[in-house]
């Protein structure tokens, strides 16, 4: 038995033993996929063995339908910043029920949340809301080529902005080879699925994420380009944060061309400050798009920014305004949840600073335990966003990431899972329900796989 059978030996146990663990849960997933595509109705549902079948969560736990208990630091992929079933939320979507739970006209609860909104997000005098964060960064681009009128809209390698078919390139998921994602200077656009339109995707500019030549690539499409959106921390890509300096000479850059800077903040919004990372890095997009969290655990999108900037969304004054439309825009159950959330965040600004000293405190001690026994892992992150990599640091891009070792990784998501933590392939999140507690049984856990790898000789 060479030693790629062996360590597959190895984790196929350690499937077996979820498996038998959660007998209902596989059961009703093999169930699911007589009727859904892959059983799952988003693909990022997908996990190792089979995808999680939650029964309920509350605070920070969630239970799957063999009433196994978890520690959820998944917490919706970020969403659910005050716990899961947090009590305000559930009372406000009690109150709203009764009225209505879709009108598809104008009501009396969308001034306060979009209110909420400018109040707190440094540089938003207007917002629009939608569905979901994939319809905030369509319509942030569209935005952008409308007011400059030029065609081109460039992203970070690595960066995941929805599914929509201009963004949905470069996301850096692992592939057979890493030939064809072009020199780390002037990375190529790659489709991330079969049906995108050309016309869409191959005009989509790539850019370095964290590099400086990220500049000169913008100045050389500088005529053409509407726009540069980026997350500030790229999550999808393994909670990778951009330097603050970078930030900076973006921002002055695309000034300087006449582009929009857009941040997306689907994931950063309302989690790194009150004020997102607008605040957090004291840098001032043309535009953020928001989801997750502002939407107190339901469908929500939304498009922020200045009163000029939002000038082509004044859709009854102005020549020449983008098309935006949505029958669920601005739900009533979803402006009463998110109000909530919003309420309680403005009015204890203070909890940032113990969210963002839980993840200190998780990176801290990883990383010390990593270097003093002198493993290749990395944590990384930034406030109360995480992950630990399989690699030695630093992790400033997706290309650093693939540098990690091969089998370290499924390895140590199948112990998370295994000894009760609820946790995505690439980033993980603290909600005001966790305690210190909490914190220390995550970094247990994390040790003790770390650990178990290396007596297994996996890693």
């Amino acid at each position: 038995m060479d030693d790629k059978e062996r360590i597959a030996k190895i984790l196929n146990a350690y499937r077996k033993e979820i498996c038998a663990k959660s007998p209902r849960s596989l059961t009703m997933w093999q169930q699911n996929r007589t009727v859904m595509p892959a059983g799952v109705g988003s693909l990022f549902r997908l996990a190792d063995p089979f995808p999680m079948m939650v029964k309920r969560a509350k605070g920070a736990r969630i239970w799957d339908a063999d009433d196994n208990e978890y520690l959820d630091f998944m917490l919706g992929f970020s969403v659910m910043i005050l716990g899961n079933a947090p009590d305000e939320v559930n009372e406000a979507i009690n109150e709203a029920l009764p009225r209505g739970t879709s009108y598809g006209q104008c009501h009396e609860h969308e001034f306060e949340f979009a209110k909420l909104f400018c109040d707190m997000v440094p540089g938003v005098d207007k917002v629009t809301f939608c569905n979901s964060g994939t319809e905030a960064t369509m319509y942030a681009c569209r935005l952008a080529r409308a007011t400059t009128g030029k065609p081109l809209i460039a992203k970070f390698e690595g960066g995941y902005h929805g599914t929509h078919d201009l963004l949905a390139v470069s996301f850096g998921r692992p592939r057979p080879t890493y030939d064809e994602f072009g020199p780390i200077e002037d990375p190529v656009a790659i489709p991330e699925s079969p049906g995108l339109a050309d016309g869409a995707w191959k005009d989509t500019i790539v850019l370095p994420f964290n590099h400086p030549a990220a500049f000169d690539k913008i100045l050389r499409y500088a005529s053409q380009l509407a726009g540069v959106i980026i997350e500030p921390v790229q999550g999808a890509a393994g909670t990778i944060p951009a330097n603050k300096e970078f930030l900076s000479e973006l921002r002055r850059i695309t000034k300087e061309i006449g582009a929009f800077l857009i941040f997306d903040e689907v994931i950063t919004g309302f989690r790194m400050a009150l004020g997102g990372a607008r605040e957090f890095y004291g840098v001032i997009p043309d535009v953020s798009t928001f989801g997750k969290i502002a939407g107190g655990g339901l469908p929500f999108g939304a498009v922020a920014g200045s009163a000029e900037v939002m000038r082509l969304m004044e859709y009854d004054t102005e020549p020449g305004s983008i098309l935006m439309a949505g029958t669920f825009n601005g739900n009533p159950l979803v402006t009463a949840a998110g109000t909530a959330v919003l309420r309680r965040l403005s009015s204890e600004p203070q909890l940032y600073a113990r969210l963002n000293a839980m993840g200190d405190h998780f990176r801290t001690e990883i990383n010390r335990f990593a270097q003093e026994c002198d493993y290749p892992a990395t944590a990384i992150g930034v406030g109360s966003m995480f992950w630990m990599h399989a690699a030695r640091g630093p992790i400033n891009s997706i290309r650093d990431v693939r540098l990690g070792h091969r089998f370290a990784s499924p390895g140590l998501r199948l112990l998370y899972r295994k000894n009760g933590l609820h946790i995505s392939s690439n980033h993980g999140f603290i909600s005001t329900a966790h305690t210190d507690e909490d914190i220390t049984r995550l970094i247990e856990i994390h040790q003790a796989a770390m650990e178990e790898l290396r007596a297994q000789g996996v890693w």
